[in-house]
């Protein structure tokens, strides 16, 4: 790499099979190349024209033909599979040990490598290690809403007519400063 060139900001996620790689830099025409243990980018970043170029050795092989890609305008996404698809995930993306600066995990894309990929828990589910969260408010009382709540769950707002609003009350007159 020149000294000319800066690393792009680069992000990851995982599951069992696939690596998610997104490269956030806006570019036009970049150079992409991908080997079973490789990922090479270079391109010019849009509107400022710096030249970004960077070489990621991943921790372990991947299958380089089944690689898909997608450029956004703002990033480049890939979603590479793992040349070994019944591996347990990886602990790092790069074979380094340490980790590179310009690396950063994906939340957004991240899941656990124990939960379940096709199922998202519930609120409702497990509350924190208590239970359903419904069972829980129906035991303190006004079900499942909030309390008082009628038998659909929902609050009453049939009583708010008659009640008088603090608003509505006359402002004092201002008193005169005293001198």
């Amino acid at each position: 790499m020149s000294s000319t060139t800066v690393n792009p900001p680069v992000s990851w996620a995982q599951r069992n099979d696939v690596l998610f790689v997104t490269i956030n830099v806006e570019t036009k025409d970049p150079e992409i190349k991908f080997t079973e243990d490789s990922l090479y980018f270079k391109g010019v970043g849009l509107p400022e024209n710096k030249k970004y170029e960077v070489t990621i050795n991943f921790y372990k092989k991947i299958n380089p033909d089944n690689v898909k890609s997608k450029n956004s305008g703002r990033c480049i996404e890939f979603v590479i599979t793992k040349a070994d698809t019944k591996s347990e995930y990886w602990p790092s993306l790069v074979s380094d040990k340490k980790k590179p600066h310009y690396l950063i995990v994906d939340f957004n894309k991240w899941k656990d490598e124990g939960s379940d990929d096709d199922e998202e828990p519930g609120f409702n589910d497990n509350f924190g290690g208590m239970g359903n969260f419904n069972d829980l408010m129906s035991s303190m009382g006004g079900g499942a809403g909030i309390g008082g709540a009628g038998g659909d769950g929902k609050p009453s707002f049939d009583d708010l007519e008659d009640e008088e609003d603090s608003d509505d009350e006359q402002i004092p007159d201002l008193e005169e400063a005293k001198k």
